[in-house]
C-alpha cells in the first residue's frame, strides 16, 4: 500500500529532477496546470501532484476517444495488435512524447456522476492482482489500455507495526538526488454542478499501482508500489513500455504485470525511520524525509551536545589558552602591593581588630514620640527650718516605755 509520499522543493526543482532522470525532454518540457501543484514533503490522498503521461495525439487516446465495444470493454485497435510483433518507441522518443500534468490523487472514473470522498479513498491504489483477475471488465479495464502514467516522488512513507505502536519509515532511492517513479493509472471526468454559471472543468485523477512486497522489504509491509528506478537500465525499458499506449494488453501488458507477481529484481532502496509528526496530514517539514537520528533534536545531536559540554570545562581549566577576560584581570589585581600589605598584617592585627568593641548601629525604627514630661522644681531650703529630732532628743516610743 502507498498512502503518503514526498515531492518537495519548489516547482523548478521538481521539474529539473525529472529532466535529470531522463524522463522528460529538456527542450520541450510541457507542464499543464503547473500552478495547481504545491510541493510538499507530506502528500496525502486528494492532493494535486504532477504525473507523467503521453502527450495527446502522440499515439495515445483520451478517455473520450477510446474504442468501446457493445459489452463496454475497451477494444484493441489493429495498430496495437501490430505493435505486439514490432518494436516499441525508443527512450529518446518516449521522452519527447512525455508531458507533465497536475492531477488529483484518488481516481474518479469517467462515468462517475459525483466526486464522492468515500469512493476516491478506495481508488488511491490499484492492486495488480485485481487488474489481472478482472482484466478489461473491471473499473481499471477502462484505463489500463491507454491511460497509464508515472508518478514522480522523492520517496514514500510506510508504517512499521511494533506491538501497539506504528513507526513511520521513509523509502527512497539510494542517491537522494534521484526520484523514484510509481506506475499509475489516470482518468478524466466532467462533473455537472448545480447552479454553476460557467461550464464545468474536466477533473483529472490518478491511482498508484501496488504489488506484493519484494522479499527484502516484507519486514516493513506486505505491499509496495510498482516502482521504476531511473538509474536501472531494465527499469527504464519497463518505464517506456508502461507509458506507451500502443502496447497490447493481451500480448505484452499482461505478461509484464504478471512478472511482478513472480518477483522482479529491482533497485535496492534506502529505508530509515522518520519523525512521527508525518502521520498528521496537516504537518509539513523537510525534516520528514530525513533520518530521525540526524535531526537537530535527534539522538546523534543529543550525544554531540553532551560531548561538547564535557570538552568545554576542560578547555576552561587550561591557563595557556585562556583569553584575556574580566576574570583574568581580577587575578592580576590580586598581586598589587596594597593587597600584599593587607595579607602581611598577620593574625595578631586581625585579633586586635576583633577585640575592639563594635558599636551596634542604631535601630532604624523610630521610637514613638510621646508627650514630654514636665520636670518638677527642687524645693528651696529654709535656713531657719529645724527637723523634728531637734525638738525630741529621745524617741517618743522609748519615753513611753520607760
Amino acid at each position: 500500500m502507498c498512502g503518503r509520499f514526498a515531492l518537495g522543493g519548489d516547482r523548478d526543482e521538481v521539474l529539473n529532477r525529472i529532466i535529470r532522470d531522463r524522463v522528460l525532454d529538456a527542450e520541450d518540457a510541457e507542464w499543464e496546470e503547473e500552478e495547481a501543484f504545491y510541493p510538499r514533503y507530506n502528500i496525502a490522498p486528494r492532493t494535486r501532484v504532477p504525473v507523467i503521461r503521453r502527450r495527446p495525439g502522440a499515439g495515445s487516446q483520451d478517455s473520450s476517444e477510446r474504442e468501446i465495444n457493445e459489452e463496454g470493454v475497451t477494444g484493441e485497435t489493429s495498430s496495437t495488435t501490430e505493435r505486439a510483433e514490432g518494436t516499441s518507441t525508443t527512450p529518446a522518443q518516449s521522452r519527447h512524447n512525455n508531458m507533465l500534468q497536475t492531477m488529483r490523487w484518488g481516481l474518479v472514473p469517467h462515468y462517475s456522476k459525483s466526486d464522492n470522498y468515500s469512493t476516491t479513498a478506495n481508488t488511491i491504489n490499484a492492486r495488480v492482482e485485481t487488474i489481472l483477475e478482472r482484466g478489461s471488465n473491471s473499473m481499471w479495464g477502462a484505463v489500463i489500455q491507454t491511460n497509464r502514467c508515472l508518478v514522480p516522488a522523492q520517496g514514500y512513507y510506510e508504517w512499521l507495526t511494533k506491538g501497539k505502536s506504528k513507526v513511520p519509515h521513509f523509502v527512497r532511492h539510494p542517491d537522494e538526488s534521484n526520484n523514484i517513479y510509481f506506475a499509475g493509472l489516470w482518468d478524466v471526468v466532467t462533473l455537472e454542478q448545480e447552479g454553476a454559471t460557467e461550464p464545468p472543468k474536466p477533473l483529472y485523477t490518478f491511482s498508484i499501482v501496488t504489488i506484493p512486497a519484494r522479499p527484502e522489504m516484507e519486514w516493513l509491509h506486505d505491499r509496495m508500489p510498482l516502482i521504476f528506478s531511473p538509474t536501472s537500465p531494465g527499469d527504464m525499458e519497463r518505464m517506456n513500455k508502461w507509458l506507451d499506449p500502443e502496447v497490447s494488453w493481451s500480448y505484452e501488458l499482461m505478461p509484464f504485470l504478471t512478472s511482478y507477481l513472480q518477483g522482479v529484481p529491482g533497485q535496492p532502496f534506502t529505508i530509515y525511520p522518520v519523525p512521527p509528526e508525518v502521520g498528521k496530514v496537516g504537518n509539513e517539514s523537510k525534516s520528514f524525509i530525513q533520518p530521525v537520528d540526524q535531526r537537530k533534536d535527534g539522538i546523534k545531536a543529543l550525544f554531540a551536545k553532551q560531548k561538547r559540554q564535557k570538552e568545554e570545562p576542560e578547555a576552561s581549566t587550561s591557563t595557556e589558552t585562556l583569553p584575556e577576560t574580566t576574570s583574568n584581570k581580577k587575578r592580576e589585581r590580586s598581586k598589587t602591593p596594597e593587597l600584599l600589605e593587607k595579607r602581611e598584617e598577620g593574625p595578631s592585627t586581625k585579633r586586635a581588630k576583633l577585640d575592639t568593641p563594635v558599636k551596634t548601629p542604631a535601630s532604624p525604627r523610630k521610637k514613638p514620640q510621646g508627650s514630654p514630661k514636665k520636670k518638677m522644681a527642687s524645693p528651696v531650703k529654709d535656713p531657719n527650718a529645724r527637723t523634728i529630732s531637734q525638738f525630741f532628743p529621745v524617741s517618743p516610743r522609748k519615753a513611753t516605755s520607760e
